[in-house]
């Protein structure tokens, strides 16, 4: 059943407290059908929480939870229609896979044809056939975490939420597993609420990221703008590397504005600003924004430093280099065969658009 404002999930005014402790404060966002919508903060944030909120794990303190618009805010798990996997899979040990996928079937009571069809098809979906009869302990990793993924799927969900589940993998089946996920998402055309710590998971994985701190909600977005565009401090410092100025705006014309860091240093920065002269303002810039130079060149912002020191990333390098008023920036460049060493003098070119403004108080002006 789909509800006819085209929302799979509306979470409405949300809270959650535990005596005078407020773990999620006053949340609201929505999942649309199809989305795959991902919570990301830190530990603590409110993020499973909320997430348990809408599961009916966890029962709200106030506001409201619609699944398809019905309001499921007070019903227990099993009359929500969800699918949950948990992040330690939570599979049962003396099962078989069969046995786990098919648990869920019996506890509903459906007939043996429909529960042995209902597994096939499921571990099919998920690549598991021909491990019907494997125990966990006989499985990888991330066989058992597609065990759990099936198990849900098997109960055909109107919506699946996944609670932190690659965290117990490694690098580079983690980064394997949520190809598989993402495509079987596609796919199934499955509305998913996806909850991770991980800011490499929400951006690669997600269609929206509902970015928490402090049990609320700071910014909704589609990835590239959650990136690209911050819009506050928090955001900026959580999701990748950030270089931070404090400035004061100086003058506004001509499609840019100047802004003063310090005694020394003047930027150039694209003029999508409502900040009159004389504000306070915090200059963003991301450091693969940055282009760094042997010699100086024509452009708006050209600033000579000091090579600091050198990280090899691999496919990247990153500089620390230190401006001549003594501020400190990171650089980020994929030549890594590059010249540059440590205490060499270069010359950054950055361009006014790649900078970003929030005023001191945290809110955005660009």
């Amino acid at each position: 059943m789909n509800d006819s404002t085209g929302k799979a999930i509306q979470v409405e005014g949300v809270c959650k407290r535990y005596g005078h402790v407020s773990a999620v404060n006053d949340v609201s966002f929505d999942v649309r059908h199809g989305e795959f919508v991902s919570l990301l903060g830190p530990s603590g944030c409110g993020k499973t929480t909320t997430l348990r909120m809408i599961a009916g794990f966890v029962m709200a303190s106030d506001g409201h939870i619609r699944i398809n618009g019905r309001d499921v805010t007070y019903l227990p798990p099993e009359k929500r229609e969800v699918g949950f996997v948990f992040q330690n899979y939570a599979l049962w040990p003396h099962m078989t896979v069969a046995e786990n996928v098919a648990f869920g079937l019996k506890l509903r009571k459906r007939d043996k044809a429909f529960i042995r069809n209902k597994v096939e098809e499921s571990l099919a979906v998920t690549g598991l056939s021909g491990f019907e009869g494997r125990l966990p302990r006989q499985l990888s990793g991330g066989q058992q975490q597609r065990v759990a993924l099936a198990r849900a799927l098997a109960l055909e969900p109107q919506l699946l939420l996944m609670d932190e589940p690659l965290s117990n993998l490694d690098r580079a089946l983690r980064v394997a597993m949520r190809r598989e996920l993402k495509k079987l998402q596609q796919r199934l055309n499955m509305t998913t609420l996806y909850v991770t710590h991980d800011q490499e998971e929400a951006l690669s994985m997600s269609d929206r990221v509902v970015i928490m701190s402090g049990g609320e909600i700071v910014r909704v977005a589609r990835p590239l703008e959650v990136y690209e565009d911050p819009q506050s401090e928090f955001v900026a410092d959580f999701v990748g590397t950030t270089n931070f100025f404090d400035g004061i705006v100086s003058d506004i014309g001509e499609g840019v504005a100047t802004v003063k860091v310090g005694e020394t240093l003047t930027l150039r920065v694209g003029n999508r600003i409502s900040a009159a002269p004389g504000s306070a303002v915090r200059v963003l810039l991301r450091p693969e924004r940055v282009r760094i130079l042997a010699e100086r060149r024509e452009g708006a912002n050209m600033l000579a430093a000091r090579v600091d020191f050198i990280e090899y990333y691999g496919p990247t390098l990153r500089y620390t280099v230190v401006l001549p008023g003594g501020e400190a920036l990171f650089v980020e460049a994929h030549d890594i065969h590059g010249s540059a060493q440590i205490g060499e003098t270069v010359w950054l070119s950055i361009e006014p658009d790649h900078f970003r403004l929030i005023d001191r108080k945290g809110a955005p002006v660009s």
